[in-house]
């Protein structure tokens, strides 16, 4: 779930995303809400750093600018079922907003209901109480059936806004797949390694490492296999990785022939051993018409992260390692650590 804070924290944001909102050239809707949002909870750094360097020296987004924030570091949706989304949410919330205002004006008026029953009574006759008593006991039973009528229509609301909160996560998380393999995708693995980033154990033995995986010789299996054999391989290595993984390791598919395996918390050693698994694995890939000339392989390369140290020192030395046991023949793991102290 993108989104994991609770009403109250909800509601804060609200009011703190509200105004900066109002300010801007764009105009008032989900899409713009996601993109001031995200900024006030601080929970997308790339999307603050943008949006500050937008509207600095007093400048304001407009429409353009808002929606392109959002698709490059929000949006998880394909443009047409946003859109959708977007429209149903606009809905919901229209109609929370009716309910808003018309319980505002059943308010203000038994608020000057009672005040003409209060004066009323100041000022009946003996004998005229009753009447007047009888008048404000009506008045109330009109304003509870007419707050329990807006109770009802707010409660049929907050189910539709569940509802499209759910199908916004299925989505999302669809999104986040490769359609082919089940792993997760390029835009899985930024969003794991960014969490990855920001781990305490950064520099330590048990910092998270990464596991790049690439089928080798993969321009010759093009020339020899068909598209179906060929998504066959690419399928079930993919199986292996998945097999070697553990729950919260995250397997990503990063282009045809290439994989990665984000290990959160492990030490070298232990990406090293699943890394090997992963290789052996591999190797037994079998596929009816494929010759033993061109038995699948995999070359692996293998690093961890250091404190303090940015994403693309981090990849560049991963690719590195996959680079070096290229090099050295293929179908073999190269480790490249950090820190020579927490060497494999």
């Amino acid at each position: 779930m993108r989104y994991s804070e609770n009403i109250a924290d909800s509601a804060k944001a609200l009011r703190a995303a509200l105004p900066l909102m109002s300010r801007q050239r764009a105009a008032l809707h989900p899409v713009s809400y996601a993109v001031w949002y995200e900024h006030v909870v601080s929970m997308n750094a790339a999307l603050s750093r943008e949006l500050l360097a937008l509207t600095e020296d007093g400048r304001c987004l407009d429409e353009a600018q808002t929606w392109s924030l959002y698709q490059r570091h929000i949006a998880e949706l394909d443009e047409d079922r946003a859109v959708h989304l977007s429209r149903e949410v606009g809905h919901a919330l229209g109609g929370v907003s009716d309910c808003t205002e018309q319980a505002g004006h059943q308010v203000h008026h038994y608020a000057r209901a009672l005040a003409h029953w209060q004066s009323a009574l100041a000022s009946a006759a003996p004998g005229q109480h009753t009447q007047v008593i009888a008048a404000a006991l009506q008045g109330t039973q009109d304003m509870q059936l007419a707050v329990s009528g807006l109770l009802a229509r707010l409660e049929l609301t907050r189910q539709e806004v569940a509802r499209l909160q759910q199908e916004v996560n299925r989505v999302r998380n669809e999104a986040l797949l490769d359609p082919l393999t089940g792993l997760g995708n390029r835009r899985a693995f930024e969003k794991a390694l960014a969490g990855c980033l920001r781990s305490p154990d950064a520099g330590t033995p048990v910092a998270p490492c990464l596991v790049l995986g690439d089928i080798d010789n993969f321009d010759q299996l093009r020339q020899t296999l068909d598209d179906t054999q060929l998504n066959d391989v690419v399928h079930q290595v993919a199986k292996v990785v998945r097999s070697v993984a553990q729950s919260h390791h995250v397997a990503v598919r990063l282009e045809q022939h290439a994989f990665a395996l984000l290990m959160p918390g492990a030490g070298l050693h232990e990406a090293h051993l699943l890394a090997e698994q992963w290789r052996h694995g591999a190797g037994q890939v079998g596929l009816v018409g494929l010759d033993v000339a061109h038995r699948i392989s995999l070359s692996v390369g293998v690093t961890q992260l250091g404190r303090d140290e940015p994403a693309q020192r981090f990849l560049m030395r991963a690719h590195e390692a996959l680079l070096a046991s290229r090099a050295e023949g293929r179908n073999r793991v190269t480790v490249l650590p950090s820190d020579e102290r927490f060497a494999a």
